[in-house]
């Protein structure tokens, strides 16, 4: 790599932002932010073309065959291939310009031009606020068609003398991680769609933010020697024309200096419109069942959803709102998540008649009904396979998509959507429904007939997106209220505006980790308070999380595959729901939570001690109430709820020996409403007591 550092060097900015490249190299070099930081690095765009990364920096691997959930990897190519560099040719203003997927890119001022062999790539370089914001076109300029298969941002720099620390708020893995210490070449890739990396060198902070509204992506941190390398791998696929030309998401860089990180990332979202809806429910307890019983115990219950409104009392009884039941449609014997046709109730759950009658009985009640949609499509020779093949998304060779034995139907396909939206609207109409839960809402598999000016990927994270917001749109023009939670646990902030309760399988997923890893109380206190505050911070205020141990799929095939009482122990796991229950979002609770002989086990019934928690809840906080975390060094987890003169502390204890932990002074003046401790006051300052997996809600 030529030693651009001693090249002329080239200022640019755009208002608050300075970018600082190479004058006849075009590279990046430092973005700065007036009156904040700098950060010092440098940026490269690479694209898979017909089997490889220009670059060679990363290892081509096709996208074909992954499931909907696999990420694109993050595979740093070998040490000892020589990499190699886009050509520059110049430096170019622009206006805005259309690109073949039908998106249109913000007006760059400022654009590096590159070409290599066939093809040709534009960095844009922009300022949204204070961020620096980074595109890229590239463009094909030979005479044959180019299969691409990935685009990647990659952004390095050198690691800090004082030490560089890099983490990924609200995504796993959960931990802050020190860049010295990882292994040469081995990145560290998240589990989830992921948007933000945030980095510290120093005293020096900056968050790297990268987001793609129409495909999933792929994030890894790697250190090859003295350096680090942030990727972002977008799962693009196109067969890109000559004369085409391609973009693919964003690269925002926020160069944060020693102030709050995670202030800039609420305000980007904001300025983007990346926000969660007000018109739809926010508060409430959800309870996620089915009439024939649990996934877990292969649904051994012959009961019609009439009989099945007979439990609504009890389920009222204990706190619950907001009632999610499982598919119910017409399934023949593979599976109540195999639908044929989602506009038929299977008779074996009553019919029309029947599911009238339990949505007539659990509204009197004051609840609210979800169905459960499955738009990733009916299986081959179903009649809608049949019927509506022309909506299924199609392999290169021309066959149809295929997952989970069923057709992989086009999320983003104009007719499908209105079929979904106008599907919602006749079950409101027929079952007074109120709202969503969306099976596999993060999108389908490719579709090499894409519809419009789509590309083929766009059927994947675009897809998502797009059913979902069919879906609630159809709650809106029926003139309902919506309650809509797309299984989209990926925490991508385009989503936002069209969901009501955001999936959270992240925070699930970070309790996993944690207790497979058998952190001491402590520091599973110290880090899940940690993580949880990032989360909170790293999103815009208002967006409700649902919050739980375990749903249908957990109990009984992915993850821990167990129930919540026998993976963490019936008075552990009571702690870790008093938690959830007091932190902002939806808690939920998956049928048999309450009470294992619903799934055909023995262990504690638990109706009165959710029947006495989800009161509180309901009495003394919702999510209009701030939350504040405080660290206490111990292992009880502790917090602020905040509503204007109203306030509630609450402190959860998750050792099994009792835990004294110093207390605020204020809580002399408070009432216990829930739980029990003992304070004390002496000339050390105020403590308090809690037992073992103890915990206490205090009212001031």
């Amino acid at each position: 790599m030529a030693d651009t550092k001693k090249l002329p060097l080239k200022q640019w900015a755009c208002g608050d932002v300075v970018y600082t490249f190479g004058q006849e190299d075009g590279r990046l070099h430092a973005v700065q932010v007036r009156g904040k930081s700098v950060w010092q690095g440098e940026l490269s765009l690479d694209i898979g073309a017909d089997g490889t990364y220009g670059t060679r920096r990363l290892e081509w691997h096709s996208f074909e065959g992954a499931n909907t959930w696999e990420l694109p990897r993050i595979v740093p190519a070998d040490s000892e291939g020589a990499e190699t560099q886009w050509q520059f040719v110049g430096w170019d203003e622009q206006d805005e310009e259309v690109v073949n997927s039908g998106v249109t890119m913000a007006p760059a001022i400022l654009a590096a031009r590159y070409r290599t062999s066939g093809l040709s790539l534009s960095v844009r370089y922009s300022a949204t606020g204070t961020n620096a914001a980074i595109g890229a076109v590239f463009e094909n300029t030979g005479a044959a068609t180019i299969h691409v298969n990935g685009v990647a941002f990659m952004a390095s720099q050198q690691l800090g003398a004082g030490g560089t620390e890099f983490d990924f708020p609200g995504n796993v893995p959960y931990k802050v991680f020190e860049a010295s210490a990882l292994d040469d070449r081995m990145p560290i890739e998240t589990g989830l769609v992921n948007p933000v990396v945030r980095l510290k060198s120093g005293d020096e902070r900056t968050n790297f933010i990268f987001v793609d509204e129409e495909e999933k992506w792929g994030t890894g941190v790697y250190r090859d020697g003295d350096r680090l390398h942030l990727v972002n791998l977008a799962a693009v696929e196109a067969n890109l024309a000559p004369g085409e030309k391609l973009a693919c998401g964003t690269l925002y860089i926020q160069p944060i200096g020693s102030g709050d990180s995670l202030e800039p990332i609420r305000e980007l979202y904001i300025g983007k419109g990346w926000i969660p809806p007000t018109d739809g429910h926010r508060e409430g307890v959800l309870y996620s069942c089915h009439p024939h019983g649990t996934m877990d115990s292969n649904f051994p219950i012959n009961r019609d959803m009439a009989a099945f409104a007979d439990e609504l009392p009890a389920l009222r009884d204990m706190g619950i709102d907001h009632v999610w039941v499982l598919p119910i449609f017409e399934h023949l014997e593979r599976g109540v998540y195999h639908p044929t046709d989602q506009r038929i109730v299977d008779e074996r759950y009553g019919g029309d008649e029947a599911v009238e009658t339990f949505s007539r009985k659990l509204h009197e009640l004051g609840m609210t009904l979800l169905f459960d949609y499955v738009p990733h499509g009916p299986e081959l020779e179903d009649p809608l396979g049949i019927e509506f093949r022309r909506w299924a998304s199609l392999r290169r060779n021309g066959e149809p998509q295929i997952e989970w034995n069923c057709l992989s139907f086009d999320m983003a396909n104009p007719e499908y959507l209105e079929y979904a939206k106008e599907l919602v609207k006749e079950h409101v109409e027929r079952f007074n429904v109120d709202g969503a839960r969306i099976d596999c809402a993060m999108g389908g598999l490719t579709n090499w007939r894409p519809c419009g000016t789509n590309r083929p990927s766009n059927s994947n994270l675009k897809g998502g997106i797009e059913i979902s917001k069919a879906i609630r749109d159809g709650f809106l023009e029926a003139g309902k209220k919506p309650l809509s939670t797309p299984e989209n646990f990926n925490p991508v902030p385009a989503y936002a505006p069209y969901t009501d309760v955001f999936y959270d399988m992240a925070l699930y997923r970070v309790f996993f980790e944690m207790e497979a890893e058998g952190l001491a109380p402590v520091d599973f206190a110290r880090e899940l308070t940690r993580w949880l505050e990032a989360e909170m911070l790293s999103n815009v205020p208002g967006y409700v999380k649902l919050r739980f141990l375990g749903n249908h799929d957990t109990v009984s095939w992915v993850w821990n595959k167990s129930r919540a009482t026998a993976w963490y122990g019936e008075e552990r796991a009571r702690a870790l729901w008093v938690l959830l229950s007091c932190i902002d979002g939806m808690p939920m609770l998956y049928q048999g939570d309450e009470d294992p002989s619903i799934y055909m086990k023995e262990g504690p019934d638990l109706r009165g001690f959710f029947r006495e928690l989800f009161q509180m809840r309901g009495q003394y906080l919702n999510n209009d109430f701030t939350t504040e975390y405080v660290y206490t060094g111990t292992p009880v987890v502790t917090f602020w709820r905040k509503n204007g003169a109203d306030t509630r502390f609450i402190a959860v204890n998750l050792s099994n020996e009792p835990v004294t932990f110093a207390a605020p002074a204020s809580l002399s003046e408070a009432v216990i409403v829930y739980g029990s401790a003992e304070s004390n006051s002496n000339a050390g300052g105020d403590t308090a007591t809690i037992g073992a997996y103890g915990s206490a809600v205090w009212s001031i």
